[in-house]
């Protein structure tokens, strides 16, 4: 059953709390636990009828006296400091949710001691949802309408960090470490602190999709933002200019890394934080969502041992991840590896890195050439931005080294294109080329609470102008703890990947046009990132509706396709 905690401390904001409270329960046919702290241990009189705990609890029972059935809820008094009783009960209970309001601390006792909601919302086991009033009325009631959604988790974690990674102590006392905790626990790529008007917003980037996290006070927006520049040694003078860094984590975290960027905005400074994670960096290759025949063309393309291997995609298709996958299997020990990052993502012991490093006249091209002096037979370039690298990475590519690196780009046709826009002659690509793996990322149907459908005419059409005989059924998104309600958990690749031996090669040296190259793709029957998505959807691995949403596929196909 759904259990809400509602602390109070008798004022107005526990009256708006325990509505507020009332109706979730009520819409998620749960129970409410309402708890009065007591920190000087005195239990309130509930004989008074002026007493503001039966005021509060008549309140309540007064709003949903209507209902079918009626609200469950139970009284419980606990005596010590509020922030350690809530949190204590909150794990106890293992409560879904806690409801509170902010009044209580203000002034030099707020300075000093911190507000409870705002350190509650920080480290509690579970959502929180924080209620303010605007202001008081002389009668001592408050509209409705001055009430407003101070701190709400949108998506939240639906669990903490396991306990054997960072300890209490640690989470207590460095409120970043227990904003990074949650990130982790939910799974998040991307951490958004942005200024937005009085408050700051919270934002998680989880499986693709940016979700509200919290809303953070001007006061404690602006002290985290400070400690976090502290922790990635940025300049904390100079809020005028971006600046970007790594965070120093406790050994605990040592599996994990956290880079940080600060940008100066409009109403203020926002910052990014990007966590990267050891084990989904170092994933083997068929733990990337490989189909059979794209296994069986890399493994092809591996076996080439030298050219260039070029694989695209947008920012955070998973590129990096795919490159760290083939080096690893090339990693035998009778191979040097070398490779050259802007920023090296992980330390790896066999592999020699350098970092760009442009304060000391390390770019990209440079360090390059560097490397290429090191002896090596396989050579990273984390990506190729300029001609000058295009070039120096041909020229590798071309004297026996096996060169990888990635673009952004759509697909294989448009990476033709920015080669040759990288002044790339077609000869030099076509003479060098080992292969081009393009890939996206889509989101993972939620294996506990996806639902399976016969698909409608127009998805079958869809199937069957890709050339795939349509499912009996597909599955669709619904929502549940696990996923926390969107209906996905995790992400898979979609990979569309084209060997030198394919007659893409061909065309290449002829200079044929990116239109060109793409039909011809679709002629040899080569798995497109379209008909990937169809695949895995037709698999019930992935939604039609998030293939459409992403683009990935047209739900009006495209006339080459259909012939």
């Amino acid at each position: 059953m759904f259990k809400i905690l509602v602390p109070t401390d008798y004022s107005n904001c526990s009256v708006a709390a325990l509505k507020q409270a009332g109706a979730l329960a009520r819409g998620a046919e749960g129970m409410l636990l309402i708890m009065h702290v007591m920190e000087n241990g005195s239990v309130p009189d509930t004989s008074n009828e002026q007493d503001p705990l039966k005021h509060d609890v008549a309140l309540l029972l007064q709003s949903f006296s209507g209902s079918n059935p009626p609200l469950r809820y139970e009284e419980r008094f606990v005596e010590g400091i509020p922030v350690s009783a809530i949190l204590s009960v909150a794990a106890e209970e293992k409560v879904d949710l806690i409801v509170m309001g902010t009044t209580g601390r203000s002034g030099l006792k707020r300075l000093i001691l911190g507000s409870v909601a705002e350190e509650v919302t920080r480290r509690a086991p579970c959502p929180v949802l924080t209620l303010k009033a605007l202001k008081d009325e002389p009668n001592g009631e408050t509209p409705a309408a001055t009430w407003q959604n101070w701190t709400t988790l949108g998506q939240p974690p639906a669990t903490p960090i396991p306990a054997d990674v960072l300890t209490s102590a640690e989470i207590n006392d460095n409120p970043t470490l227990a904003l990074i905790s949650r990130a982790i626990a939910a799974r998040a790529t991307d951490i958004h602190i942005d200024p937005a008007g009085e408050e700051f917003s919270v934002r998680f980037r989880i499986d693709g999709k940016l979700c509200n996290f919290c809303r953070l006070s001007n006061e404690v927006g602006r002290a985290l933002l400070m400690q976090l520049k502290v922790m990635g040694n940025l300049d904390i003078a100079d809020p005028f200019h971006p600046k970007e860094g790594r965070l120093a984590l406790p050994e605990a975290l040592q599996d994990y890394e956290v880079r940080i960027t600060a940008v100066p905005v409009v109403d203020g400074e926002a910052i990014s934080l990007r966590v990267l994670s050891r084990h989904r960096l170092m994933r083997s290759m068929d733990q990337l969502g490989l189909s059979a025949n794209a296994t069986t063309r890399i493994e092809q393309i591996l076996r080439h041992g030298e050219g260039i291997v070029l694989v695209t995609g947008p920012t955070g298709s998973g590129k990096t991840t795919t490159l760290y996958s083939m080096l690893h299997q090339l990693d035998d020990g009778t191979r040097n590896i070398v490779t050259i990052e802007d920023p090296v993502e992980y330390d790896i012991p066999t592999f020699r890195q350098l970092s760009v490093d442009t304060k000391h006249g390390i770019n990209m091209t440079s360090g390059l050439r560097t490397l290429l002096r090191l002896d090596p037979d396989v050579v990273l370039i984390g990506e190729i931005r300029d001609p000058e690298a295009a070039e120096t990475a041909m020229r590798a590519a071309s004297s026996g080294k096996y060169v990888f690196s990635s673009l952004h780009t759509r697909d294989v046709a448009s990476t033709v294109t920015a080669i040759r826009d990288l002044h790339i002659d077609n000869r030099s690509l076509a003479g060098n080329l080992a292969g081009i793996i393009s890939q996206r990322l889509l989101r993972r149907l939620c294996a506990e609470c996806s639902r399976a459908a016969a698909p409608t005419e127009e998805e079958a059409a869809v199937f069957r102008a890709n050339k795939i005989e349509p499912p009996k059924e597909i599955r669709h998104p619904v929502g549940c703890p696990r996923c926390r309600g969107t209906g996905y958990y995790d992400r898979v690749g979609l990979f569309e990947v084209v060997t030198s031996e394919d007659g893409i090669v061909r065309a290449i040296n002829e200079g044929k046009p990116e239109d060109e190259l793409r039909s011809l793709i679709h002629e040899q029957g080569i798995c497109t990132l379209q008909k990937d998505a169809l695949q895995k959807a037709a698999e019930g691995i992935v939604s039609l509706e998030d293939c459409s949403t992403m683009m990935v596929i047209e739900l009006v196909p495209h006339a080459a396709i259909v012939n």
